[in-house]
C-alpha cells in the first residue's frame, strides 16, 4: 500500500511540473550571431537592418537570437586586429559583410560558420573549394559584378559615344584583381581603349584623376572593392571634378553623387543571407551549402550628375533602369 502510495505520488508531480522535471527542460539559449563589417556602423545599417528584418520574419525573437555587430571603421590597419579580436567570442555563426572582412575572418575563425553578404569570386579568394560544395567554413552570397563588365563598358558609350578611352579603377590588393583585368581586356574594342589605374589609398586615388580633365572623352569604370566602397562619396567627386562619365557596381556609389551603377542590390543579398544563417542555426554546415546568386541585378541613374556633366541618358537605358535618382 505505502509503495502504491509512493508511486501515485510521483505521477501526480510529474503531471504537475516537479522543480526537478522543469530543470530538464530549460529552454536553449538564444544563438549568438556576430556581423562584421569593414566601415562605421552607419555605412552598414541599411544592409544590417535587412538582415535583422528578415530573421525577425523567420521566427528569431530577441529571446532566441542575439546580434553583436562590430566594424573596422574604413580603416586597412585595423581590420587584422579587430577581425581576430571579434572572432574569440563564442558566435554560433558569423555575418560578414564582403569578401574584405572574410579575408581577415578566415584566419581567426576556422571553425566558426562565415555567412558572406557579397563575395565576388570565393573560389578565387580561397573561400572555397567549389561554389556548389564550399567544402570549408564559409558560404554566402555572390556578388558577381565581374560578369557584367562587358555591359558596363557598354552603358558608359550609350551615355557618352564619344567615349575613345576608359580608366578601371582597380585595387591590386583585392584577390580578383587579376580576373578584373582579364575581362577588362576582353571587354575593349576597335576604338575604345582601356586603362588600369591602380589605387590602394587615398593618395594614390587623388593621383588617379588628374587637376584638370583630359581633352579626350574619358570615361571611369570603378571596381567593386570594399575600400573604394567606404571611399564612394570621394570617388565620386572626384571623377565628376575631372569631367569623367562613371560606371560603378553598387547603388550606394549614385546615392553618394556617382552618375550610373549595375550591379546587386546589397540589401537583398542580406536577406538572402538571413536564411543561409538560418539553415545553419538548425544543423546544416556551411561547407555543405552552394553560394547562391545575387538574387537582383539593379542599374541606378542620377539624372542630377548627368546634367552636370551635360550628359543625357538615352531613352532604352532609362527603360532598363530599376531607379533613377533626381
Amino acid at each position: 500500500m505505502q509503495r502504491r502510495h509512493f508511486l501515485a505520488s510521483l505521477a501526480v508531480l510529474g503531471s504537475s511540473g516537479s522543480p526537478i522535471v522543469r530543470a530538464q527542460a530549460r529552454p536553449a539559449r538564444p544563438a549568438r550571431i556576430g556581423i562584421f563589417h569593414f566601415g562605421s556602423a552607419a555605412n552598414f545599417r541599411a544592409r544590417e537592418d535587412a538582415f535583422k528584418r528578415e530573421m525577425r520574419k523567420l521566427g528569431y525573437t530577441e529571446a532566441r537570437v542575439q546580434f553583436y555587430s562590430e566594424g573596422a571603421y574604413g580603416q586597412r590597419d585595423l581590420l587584422e586586429r579587430t577581425a581576430h579580436t571579434f572572432a574569440r567570442e563564442p558566435f554560433d555563426v558569423i555575418l560578414s559583410a564582403s569578401s574584405l572582412t572574410t579575408d581577415a575572418l578566415r584566419r581567426s575563425a576556422p571553425d566558426t560558420p562565415i555567412v558572406i553578404g557579397a563575395a565576388e569570386d570565393p573560389v578565387a579568394e580561397k573561400f572555397a573549394d567549389s561554389l556548389q560544395r564550399p567544402g570549408r567554413n564559409i558560404t554566402g552570397i555572390m556578388a558577381s559584378v565581374l560578369e557584367h563588365l562587358r555591359r558596363h563598358v557598354e552603358m558608359l558609350t550609350q551615355v557618352s559615344p564619344r567615349i575613345t578611352r576608359i580608366t578601371a579603377l582597380l585595387n591590386p590588393d583585392n584577390a580578383t584583381y587579376a580576373k578584373y583585368k582579364g575581362r577588362l581586356e576582353s571587354a575593349a574594342r576597335a576604338g575604345l581603349r582601356i586603362a588600369v589605374v591602380d589605387a590602394r589609398s587615398d593618395a594614390e586615388l587623388e593621383r588617379a584623376f588628374p587637376a584638370r580633365p583630359r581633352e579626350d572623352a574619358e570615361g571611369l569604370l570603378v571596381m567593386n572593392d570594399g575600400y573604394f566602397y567606404t571611399q564612394r562619396r570621394a570617388i565620386a567627386e572626384l571623377a565628376s571634378r575631372a569631367r569623367r562619365p562613371a560606371i560603378y557596381p553598387l547603388r550606394g556609389f549614385v546615392e553618394a553623387g556617382g552618375l550610373m551603377s549595375h550591379g546587386p542590390n546589397l540589401e537583398a543579398n542580406f536577406v538572402r543571407a538571413a536564411h543561409i544563417v538560418d539553415r545553419i542555426l538548425k544543423g546544416e554546415r556551411a561547407s555543405d551549402i552552394p553560394f547562391e546568386a545575387p538574387p537582383r541585378i539593379e542599374l541606378v541613374l542620377n539624372r542630377d550628375t548627368a546634367e552636370a556633366l551635360k550628359l543625357a541618358f538615352p531613352p532604352e537605358l532609362v527603360k532598363e533602369a530599376t531607379t533613377v535618382l533626381g
